[in-house]
């Protein structure tokens, strides 16, 4: 019911906080006016009890709850980390198996161009994976196991290979388990029932000055209500404004597509490796120059 009125938009969840703050300030108005200062006075030390007592409840719960939210969106953005870098690894590994190279390139692709364009959005409309994302995941897993290694380089590459494409379904799994889809609904019927238990218990105070009063009441409504929003946005990773970017497996794109335009060209690690080392014959050229510097009177 939540995901339909798009709360975890800014632009709908904090008008909504202000609202509720202000539908909460009038009701607290309209008891005052009903009940008057003097009962309200009568109720002060009954309900401080029962509001140190149930305050401190929903204070420990809404707090246990609200680090689960932001653990589980930590979670699943490691998950997102680990399935981009598992396909990178595969994708790198591909080139020592010429046989299989294209095939499992066009794989990582597709499944790449799968979850960006199709399962992401399904995930942040209906919180549902997408089957075909998960086809290709698996053909890829049944193309690589089907490998036979035959030089000694492929039989030490291919154990790590095999490696990477079982973290890569392990990590999608985790990526798109239902637990990433929003906080149970129990959870936000208990939550919702003790905020409001919370704020009608501070109806039963007054004090003279009904404008502190008011801002007094606002304030605590208001670290209620930001709770709850927080609980909200964290609880769904991959729907609203604060989400996890799909920019990592864009970069898988990016690395397939440098990977293509320089297949005849060197790798990053050749280039990096020749920047790193001199040449022999430069050496040598470097030694007699600061031979020569040494020895400025040598006859050549």
């Amino acid at each position: 019911m939540l995901e339909n009125l798009n709360l975890d938009h800014y632009s709908v969840g904090i008008p909504a906080i202000i609202i509720l703050i202000i539908l909460i300030l009038i009701l607290q108005s309209l008891v005052k006016k009903h009940l008057g200062k003097h009962t309200i006075a009568e109720c002060h030390e009954v309900g401080s009890y029962y509001l140190s007592m149930v305050g401190t409840f929903y204070a420990v719960l809404l707090g246990l709850i609200v680090v689960d939210a932001m653990t589980k969106f930590q979670s699943a953005e490691d998950s997102v980390d680990r399935e981009t870098t598992a396909l990178l690894k595969i994708y790198s590994s591909a080139e020592r198996f010429p046989q299989h190279q294209n095939k499992i390139d066009n794989l990582i692709v597709n499944y790449t161009n799968e979850v960006i364009n199709v399962e992401f959005p399904l995930m942040e409309k209906s919180g549902k994976a997408d089957l075909k994302a998960l086809a290709i995941a698996l053909e890829l897993l049944s193309t690589v196991k089907q490998i036979e290694p035959v030089t000694e380089n492929q039989k030490a590459i291919f154990p790590i290979m095999i490696n990477d494409v079982s973290d890569l379904v392990l990590t999608r799994r985790q990526r798109t388990k239902p637990s990433n889809f929003g906080e149970p609904p129990i959870e936000w019927i208990i939550l919702i029932i003790g905020g409001v238990i919370c704020i009608i218990l501070t109806f039963f105070f007054t004090i003279e000055s009904s404008k502190i009063h008011m801002l007094m009441r606002g304030a605590v409504s208001l670290t209620i209500l930001m709770s709850l929003y927080l609980t909200y946005l964290f609880g769904s990773p991959f729907s609203g404004d604060l989400k996890i970017s799909k920019e990592p497996f864009m970069n898988v794109l990016k690395f397939a597509e440098w990977s293509n335009n320089h297949a005849s060209a060197a790798t990053p690690q050749d280039i990096l490796d020749k920047t790193t080392q001199i040449p022999a014959d430069t050496a040598v050229m470097e030694e007699a120059h600061h031979q020569k510097k040494r020895n400025p009177h040598t006859k050549h």
